[in-house]
């Protein structure tokens, strides 16, 4: 009798986790890593940097900073469906993010297709208004079809794929983190900031703010960042140590 109980009882058990697993459904598989965020601010007129050197699946954010005369700006890619030249790879899907009238308004978009992609502000192009990014490897592209002032104003392809892309890409890289922090998404911020850490020291930024004799002190907001993010200090905080960082940072484009 005691062994029919157990036969029972187990096929009781068996019956219950079935319907269990029918009623959850299927696991839901892991989720991805969360793509790296850079951010670009829109500043009275231009864009904070220029130009960016990413990887594929990279994401940039655009926030409105400034907007002085109230007429606003927009992020808008150079493509035909905006009546400009294609200056996006072919495929890539265009964009345009509208007017941005309202202080901290954000745009964002995804740059997964490998190639170089030029933006403008479609309001102040004539203002040299324009930036660049570059995706993966990518060969120099022509700046005919820009106005002369956007020509003047957008980094080079050759640029980017310098040093002082990798201060460019630093700079939005850092903005990102302090817009994480605010989101608040401290700990994708904090992984963020790791990975940047963990590739400085070979990096050809690393030897030319050495050079500029603020290697060190780069180093050292980079930690006090890290200490930041870490116990949740307040915004402002780890607003002052982005900016702190970029101002070191600038010391390179400026060369």
């Amino acid at each position: 009798m005691d062994r029919w109980i157990a036969l029972l009882a187990g096929l009781l058990a068996l019956i219950v986790g079935v319907l269990l697993f029918w009623l959850r459904g299927p696991t839901p598989p892991l989720a991805e890593t969360a793509p790296r965020v850079f951010v670009v601010e829109i500043r009275d007129h231009y864009f904070d940097p220029p130009g960016l050197s990413l990887r594929p699946g990279d994401r940039v954010v655009w926030v409105l900073k400034e907007n002085a005369q109230g007429d606003g700006h927009t992020v808008t890619a150079y493509h035909p469906s905006q009546d400009r030249p294609l200056r996006i790879p072919p495929g890539a899907p265009p964009w345009n993010s509208g007017l941005l009238t309202e202080i901290g308004q954000t745009y964002s978009y995804l740059f997964s297709v490998p190639g170089v992609y030029d933006y403008l502000c479609i309001l102040h192009e004539q203002q040299g208004m324009v930036g660049r990014v570059r995706v993966g490897s990518a060969a120099s592209v022509t700046e005919q079809g820009l106005p002369a002032a956007a020509q003047s104003s957008i980094p080079t392809v050759d640029e980017l794929s310098g040093v002082v892309g990798e201060a460019f890409t630093a700079m939005a890289l850092l903005q990102g983190i302090e817009y994480l922090a605010q989101q608040p998404q401290a700990a994708q911020a904090l992984r963020q900031l790791n990975e940047f850490q963990r590739g400085f020291p070979q990096s050809a930024l690393a030897e030319a703010l050495a050079k500029q004799g603020v290697r060190e002190q780069f180093e050292n907001r980079l930690a006090v960042l890290e200490a930041l993010l870490s116990r949740g200090a307040p915004l402002s905080a780890i607003a002052q140590t982005v900016s702190q960082a970029k101002a070191l940072l600038e010391r390179i484009v400026k060369l």
